[in-house]
């Protein structure tokens, strides 16, 4: 439906000129505010996308920029503390050297005091635990149940006749509970398994603990087997014996064995007693106390220890086993003592390893000489390690930090820690009675002196590099956000004219519409 109002053609077109004004009065004040000639991609769309490309890679880069500045800073915070820990040891080596001349001179050192230290090496249950035991019971538990902690999955085992755990331990270090044994009939029962009697394995190692109340009567600690193949530790006429056989003919003497491997032992003492078969070896070997006591040669010809029957027994027979000199049958044999540890690997066990066990059982102390003075700069050594963090990273414990640089993360530096707690830089703590450990003492502070001045060397030339790739990123920021505005910013003159004359061809047109409505008005007074 047309309009009913018409308009004349100077009138319309006056209208339509101030429309088109209205409208690039409306581009210039925005142009204006917003300082772009460019608002949107009606604008100009090519520049308008490529400026906007150019922004967001300038924000990526300033994201990155703000990462760069706080590694920067974690690492100033690293260098405070190398220095700190500088001034330190420059400190330390002169009360040491002190020490050094009082202790020459004969003179009492108030400062020096004596202490107690614990030198005990790791507990035998963790060593045993580290080494992955397929087997592992240390017959401290209770409730008529021997748990098995080894990796096979759990050996069912059970104490029977009077035998039960909670005997006092049988070493100091780490010691637990034992077992107890009166040598009447008990024993622990250990059902067959693929992991111990059931299964061929061309390698065993087995290893106890023990302390007997008699030695001369035949004992078993430990027995799996029966009259086919079978081994077994036992006590007789004050020795151990470590026993093997199998149908393959391995033994030094009659066919199919046993060995005869023993040392002499006492009646109240604890004993680590172990063995180790190879087929690989050709060695069936027995230990005490992390000795080797003899060697028994097996057949090459044997791939593995053979599978048997006849269930297993610790402190007493099962069923059947072979002693060195007959054929046990039954049960009975039973042990008068304590036990406890009993571990069982099916692989070789090093002899290192066996030598560690066995010298593990027991605390060892020490008396240590210290200095106060000496102790306290160390304790603010490692103090400062603990402190010098910043943002959660800490150089100085040896944690890494990684600075990004580009928002590809295609180009970034690595700032490796270092450990420079007083053990990271093996500085020595005693004795200061002695002139052999004082001088150890300065040389190893000597050493750590050199060792935080190579870092800190270290530390600058990250911190430099990356103070020159925060120049760089923060250019390239002000380049990428440059790049933008000159696609589109506004020029402020030429809008500021624009504006200037947009607003007088709207007076203008006002003006000329007027004239034209006073042209009509006088067509009409005609008529």
């Amino acid at each position: 439906m047309s309009s009913d109002i018409v308009l004349s053609s100077a009138s319309r077109t006056t209208v339509l000129s101030l429309q088109r004004t209205e409208r690039q009065l409306d581009v210039t004040t925005l142009r204006l505010a917003t300082g772009k000639k460019v608002n949107s991609a009606l604008d100009n769309p090519q520049n308008f996308f490529a400026s906007t490309a150019l922004s967001e890679g300038a924000s990526d880069y300033q994201r990155r920029l703000d990462g760069i500045g706080q590694n920067a800073r974690t690492i100033q915070e690293a260098l405070i503390g190398v220095d700190a820990i500088s001034d330190l040891i420059d400190q330390g080596e002169a009360v040491v050297t002190e020490a050094r001349e009082n202790l020459l001179l004969g003179i009492d050192d108030p400062a020096v005091y004596e202490e107690e230290i614990n030198t005990s090496p790791p507990s035998l249950s963790s060593q045993i635990l580290a080494a992955s035991p397929d087997v592992y019971f240390r017959l401290n538990d209770g409730g008529g149940i021997a748990v098995d902690s080894g990796t096979g999955g759990g050996v069912a085992a059970t104490y029977a006749n009077g035998a039960a755990s909670g005997a006092p331990a049988l070493y100091t270090n780490g010691g637990t509970t034992s077992a107890t044994f009166d040598g009447v009939n008990d024993r622990v029962r250990i059902t067959d398994s693929p992991l111990i009697n059931t299964g061929n394995y061309p390698a065993r190692s087995m290893e106890l603990v023990f302390n007997a109340d008699d030695v001369m009567t035949r004992q078993i600690l430990f027995e799996e087997g029966g009259p086919t193949n079978s081994l077994a530790i036992y006590i007789f006429n004050g020795e151990i014996h470590i026993t093997g056989r199998d149908s393959g003919n391995w033994g030094p003497t009659t066919p199919g064995g046993p060995t005869n491997i023993r040392a002499p032992i006492n009646v109240g003492e604890t004993y680590h007693v172990a063995f180790v078969f190879s087929q690989a070896q050709n060695r069936f070997e027995g230990y005490l106390n992390g000795a080797s006591i003899n060697t028994a040669p097996v057949p090459v010809g044997n791939q593995a220890f053979p599978s048997h029957g006849n269930n297993i027994g610790i402190g007493g027979m099962e069923q059947d086993a072979w002693f060195d000199d007959i054929l046990g049958n039954g049960s009975g044999f039973s042990f008068n003592g304590r036990i406890s540890d009993v571990a069982i690997y099916n692989s070789i066990l090093d002899d290192n390893v066996i030598l560690a066990h066995a010298q593990s059982l027991n605390s060892t102390t020490s008396l240590r000489y210290f200095h106060r003075d000496f102790e306290n700069i160390l304790n603010q050594i490692d103090g400062i390690t603990i402190d010098a963090h910043y943002r959660g990273t800490n150089l100085l414990r040896g944690e890494t930090l990684t600075t990004i640089f580009n928002p590809n993360v295609t180009s970034l530096l690595e700032t490796e820690g270092e450990d420079l707690s007083v053990k990271g830089l093996g500085i020595q703590r005693f004795d200061f009675n002695d002139i052999n450990d004082l001088d150890g003492i300065l040389e190893n502070l000597r050493a750590a002196r050199t060792q935080v001045r190579n870092y800190a060397t270290t530390l600058i030339s990250d911190l430099n590099i990356i103070r020159t790739r925060e120049i760089y990123t923060r250019e390239i920021t002000n380049t990428l956000d440059s790049g933008a505005n000159d696609l589109t910013i506004a020029d402020q003159n030429e809008e500021g004219a624009n504006l200037l004359a947009a607003q007088t061809r709207q007076q203008l047109g006002v003006t000329a519409l007027s004239l034209a409505s006073a042209s009509n008005q006088s067509v009409l007074n005609l008529f």
